[in-house]
């Protein structure tokens, strides 16, 4: 038996335990609601975590589509990519993954002898390390351009208001600007 085959068959034991290491990351109290609350619709963070890990077990035991790795990924980075987290331990629900796999299944890869194939998917791990990292990246960006679009969006209007703003004849009303031809001569000299 490889060890694919292995965490596939106990992949049950593997999901809950990667599912309360990565609840272990958030403060005692939101991981026991998460945990306990199992409705998708009055907790919508917990039901994603729980369907996009099974789908990445899936993911990393197929490892045939990069696209859907990507897409379950996401659904979990996008959200801790907007929590008060650093990166690293935005990113670190991915490594968990490792932790999970050698605590459920630790004694069996060992009377197994599975070493070699725990370096096999420990790489595929990384790898998605790799594709959560620029999928934050991106989410990150997006985050910091709203703030930047909302931050000028209120000064601009603030401005406004306070007759500070001097606007430029809309364009898109057919008008044309003047523009005076040459340098403009001052004529009371």
């Amino acid at each position: 038996m490889t060890l694919l085959e292995l965490v596939a068959k106990n992949k049950a034991d593997v999901l809950a335990r990667w599912n309360q290491l990565v609840l272990e990351t958030y403060p005692k109290e939101t991981a026991r609601l998460w945990k306990s609350n199992k409705d998708q619709f009055t907790n919508p963070v917990g039901a994603t975590f729980r369907e996009a890990l099974d789908k990445l077990i899936d993911g990393m035991l197929a490892w045939e589509n990069a696209q859907d790795i990507c897409a379950h990924l996401e659904d979990i980075v996008k959200i801790r990519a907007v929590q008060d987290f650093t990166p690293g331990k935005a990113l670190s629900f991915v490594f968990l993954f490792k932790k999970a796999v050698r605590e459920a299944l630790g004694s069996q890869i060992r009377k197994e002898n599975l070493g070699e194939d725990l370096v096999t998917l420990d790489g595929r791990v990384d790898n998605m390390a790799l594709m959560a990292f620029d999928i934050y990246t991106k989410a990150r960006e997006h985050v910091y351009s709203m703030r930047v679009q909302e931050y000028k969006r209120t000064h601009h209007m603030l401005f406004r208001k306070a007759g500070l703003v001097c606007e430029e004849p809309s364009m898109d009303k057919g008008l044309t600007p003047i523009v005076p031809e040459g340098p403009v001569q001052d004529k009371e000299r």
